[in-house]
């Protein structure tokens, strides 16, 4: 009893792969383009961010410290990423692929929260 499996410790690596490989997916989407690239900045991630955090906590049916939550773990994974991403160099965490790797993790995540309150 409590014991961890092989394939917990898989299910594991594999949840993790998945949300940072949708954090990639969202700097590759931004990369690729150059009109939606420029509006991807500090101001208009904050926006996006307190609106995430209110859909999240009405889709749910919780109530906005569960949006709040739900926004924290992106934007704690991104943070961790940026700092692998720049090799721990804390002057360079916030650069522009930051805001589009947490666009991408806020993105699974509101499709994750949309399609676990309709199902």
């Amino acid at each position: 009893m409590g014991n961890i499996g092989i394939f917990q410790i898989l299910i594991l690596i594999a949840f993790i792969a998945f949300i940072v490989g949708t954090g990639y997916a969202g700097i590759y989407i931004i990369k690729q383009n150059p009109k939606l690239k420029k509006y991807i900045d500090k101001k208009n991630i904050i926006i996006i961010s307190l609106i995430y955090i209110v859909l999240v906590s009405f889709i749910s049916g919780k109530n906005v410290a569960y949006g709040i939550g739900a926004f924290g773990s992106p934007y704690i994974i991104t943070i961790i990423n940026s700092l692998f991403r720049n090799k721990f160099k804390f002057n360079k965490i916030f650069d522009e692929k930051f805001y589009h790797f947490l666009l991408g993790i806020m993105t699974f995540g509101f499709i994750s929260t949309t399609l676990s309150a309709i199902f």
